[in-house]
């Protein structure tokens, strides 16, 4: 027997959420205050889109999921405050966006 749409789509949702919780967590790795609101936002925003009638609607939303995904886990630096308006860029060459369009992270 076939899964009905509501299970597929809780799965869906269930699989966007996890991979944006995972991808905060490399994101603002050792920042406790981005963690909790960032993982407060998303809780809220998924919870505001608990329940979905449209198909074409939650696809849209799955896909801006997997975009704050990405962009969480590809183009967002985290800078640590080194002294008196210093800071320092963590940039992961295996995990950031090079700027150059051609190339894909971690690419030489």
């Amino acid at each position: 027997e076939f899964p009905d749409r509501g299970d597929m789509a809780s799965r869906a949702a269930l699989g966007a959420f996890r991979r944006l919780m995972r991808a905060r967590e490399l994101a603002f790795k050792d920042d406790h205050e981005m963690l909790r609101e960032s993982r407060r936002a998303a809780r809220e925003e998924f919870q505001k889109y608990k329940v979905v009638e449209s198909e074409d609607f939650l696809k849209e939303l799955l896909l801006g999921a997997d975009e704050a995904t990405t962009m969480l886990k590809h183009q967002l630096v985290q800078a640590v405050r080194k002294g008196d308006g210093e800071y320092a860029m963590n940039i992961d060459p295996e995990r950031h966006v090079t700027m150059d369009p051609n190339k894909l992270p971690g690419e030489k």
